[in-house]
């Protein structure tokens, strides 16, 4: 199970992968009965906006991120995020899903394997779960919401102004609050004009970045310093 650094660059490829995997699960189930399906599932965002938000001097929370393959190992992937829970840096998981778009992959019954690893986790951990996937549309966010994710990282690279408000207003009212890949001064100027109050900002990134985001936003990043991070990714 890989646990490298989330990829900022998405290629065309990985995007034209999703497509044709999220075709191949609508085929399976529409949007309209994946939404119905929501109604009875038992699952409530745990991620709690102000429990996350750094005051003062305390430390930043620490979340530990996952990049999970198409098909992976569901005894040695519980067994790892067992052990992570079971730590004292233990209060979240990031679960990195957009590997399995490096070529394409479907299970026998055109559903994704991938996602199962959310709810795998959700049975078994009481951290909240941030799934971190190549979000195109509002039925990736049902998905999300209906396998167990507590929230979602949306890249904002993928998006225009208006779809990543979009995706953001329809995330909103399935109780989450998406957090938004952003890695030059362009994409944080569209995100934040989008509405997001949530941002993640690869290592890479957020030393030109930090300066330029307001006070009001909440920051995810894996950089080595946590000056002015709320929520460190570890790997």
């Amino acid at each position: 199970m890989k646990q490298n650094a989330a990829q900022s660059h998405i290629t065309k490829e990985q995007i034209q992968n999703a497509k044709v995997m999220i075709h191949a699960r609508k085929s399976v189930i529409d949007f309209d009965t994946l939404g119905r399906t929501l109604a009875y599932s038992p699952y409530l965002s745990r991620f709690e906006v102000e429990a996350f938000t750094r005051k003062g001097d305390d430390k930043p929370k620490i979340a530990k991120r996952f990049s999970i393959q198409a098909h992976f190992d569901e005894v040695l992937f519980l067994q790892e995020a067992s052990d992570y829970a079971q730590s004292k840096d233990n209060d979240a998981f990031l679960l990195d899903l957009r590997a399995q778009y490096e070529k394409i992959q479907s299970s026998e019954n055109g559903l994704d394997t991938a996602l199962e690893s959310i709810s795998l986790l959700r049975r078994h951990s009481t951290l909240p779960i941030i799934h971190a996937d190549i979000f195109l549309e509002p039925y990736q966010i049902l998905e999300s919401a209906l396998f167990g994710a507590d929230n979602v990282l949306i890249p904002c690279a993928i998006h225009s102004k208006d779809s990543l408000s979009d995706l953001l207003h329809f995330a909103r009212k399935l109780g989450f609050e998406p957090c938004i890949e952003v890695s030059d001064k362009a994409e944080l100027k569209k995100a934040i004009f989008s509405g997001a109050s949530m941002l993640y900002i690869p290592q890479n990134a957020l030393d030109e970045l930090l300066s330029l985001v307001p006070n009001t936003q909440m920051i995810m990043s894996d950089h080595s310093s946590d000056y002015g991070v709320d929520i460190v990714i570890i790997n």
